[in-house]
């Protein structure tokens, strides 16, 4: 009985030890998430995701703060690091529809059609009346050229809602895809006039005024936006290709470096920077860039072609130079063969893609030094 109470009281006395170190190490996640909110209504997404990140350090698998971080990383305009989140998410509920809905539009913006289509489906199996999952659709047919289905789709949703913003700019997309220009400034103004900070409703006006090349109210639309949040990605892109539409490659450049800085993994940033490196003549650098784009996405069409030209635009100069040894005589072919040798040889990319063999350019020098020995006329 002694040996008992002995043992208890020991037990109560590591219990007592241990009660101040377990409740230092509580948290209060309602506060946190109240926080997060309360970041969010002032715009500042970074100290959002901060909070969160409180959150998930101590409960990993909080499925509200995945999505919550999903979606503040859609609103950034990260959507890698977005679809990461939902990603996680669904591994612990696979038919969660928030992570569901986030995973589709990440997929979306990432032009990875038929994924997101497949997980907008997957909402509509479990909802069939699903608001986000209708104007996924719809968005991913416009990207599909069937715009009177996807004006269908956002037709659904303004039914149910008139007042819906996002179905509202999307209807004006389609609208202006159909060259109704007009209409779909209107469609735009109205949802402006239901959220005048919507940056979504503004930097869809702002594209439009650029496709239409209004570049002076393209500007000042893009400027608004960044006016409200400097780091407003999808204002900086659109700031980004007005300066390059005007061939101000440099501030161009600067732009698409803020961009990249905010989202190392945006493939529009990627591919705009080594389009303005290509312009300025920096090839090694725009390659770099098209090589990285394709990472993000492998199959992208733009960033293999724009890697193809530059490739050939560097084989056609090394086969330039290479005619120049031809013509310019005994004196510098040394120094010429040198230089192609440089160019080509210990470029491994270029050297792959070059059609002239080593035994063709070492016997083209042999016949230059050969040349060279011969004693001059006087």
């Amino acid at each position: 009985m002694g040996v008992m109470i002995k043992q208890i009281s020991v037990l109560l006395l590591f219990t007592g030890l241990l009660i101040p170190t377990i409740s230092a190490q509580t948290f209060d996640e309602s506060a946190l998430f109240k926080n997060t909110q309360t970041f969010l209504d002032d715009k500042q997404y970074d100290n959002a995701i901060n909070e969160l990140n409180k959150i998930l350090e101590e409960d990993p698998d909080n499925i509200q703060a995945l999505n919550e971080k999903g979606n503040i990383r859609l609103i950034q305009g990260k959507y890698v690091k977005a679809l990461q989140n939902f990603e996680k998410t669904l591994q612990l509920q696979p038919k969660n529809i928030v992570a569901l809905n986030g995973h589709g539009t990440s997929l979306y913006y990432l032009d990875q059609y038929e994924d997101a289509l497949d997980s907008f489906n997957s909402v509509l199996r479990l909802d069939r009346e699903n608001i986000v999952a209708l104007i996924g659709s719809g968005n991913i047919l416009l990207k599909e050229q069937q715009y009177d289905d996807a004006i269908l789709f956002f037709d659904i949703v303004l039914e149910k809602e008139p007042n819906n913003v996002t179905a509202l700019v999307a209807k004006a997309s389609a609208l202006f895809d159909t060259n109704q220009y007009k209409k779909s400034i209107e469609m735009l103004d109205n949802a402006i006039q239901l959220d005048l900070d919507n940056a979504i409703a503004l930097n869809e006006k702002g594209q439009v005024y650029l496709d239409i090349e209004e570049y002076a109210l393209a500007r000042d639309i893009f400027t608004d936006v960044l006016e409200l949040d400097e780091k407003d990605i999808s204002a900086l892109l659109g700031m980004a290709e007005l300066n390059f539409l005007e061939n101000k490659n440099i501030k161009a450049e600067q732009f698409y470096d803020k961009v990249l800085s905010l989202d190392p993994d945006n493939l529009e940033g990627l591919l705009g920077k080594a389009n303005v490196l290509q312009n300025l003549g920096r090839s090694d650098d725009a390659l770099r860039y098209f090589d990285e784009a394709l990472e993000v996405d492998p199959d992208n069409l733009e960033a293999s072609s724009g890697r193809d030209s530059v490739l050939e635009n560097e084989v056609s100069t090394s086969l330039d130079l290479i005619l120049i040894i031809t013509i310019i005589g005994s004196i510098t072919s040394v120094f010429s063969f040198v230089v192609v040798m440089i160019k080509i040889k210990e470029n491994k990319i270029l050297h792959e893609r070059v059609l002239i063999a080593d035994e063709q350019i070492e016997d083209l020098v042999d016949k230059f030094m050969k040349r060279q020995q011969k004693p001059k006329n006087d």
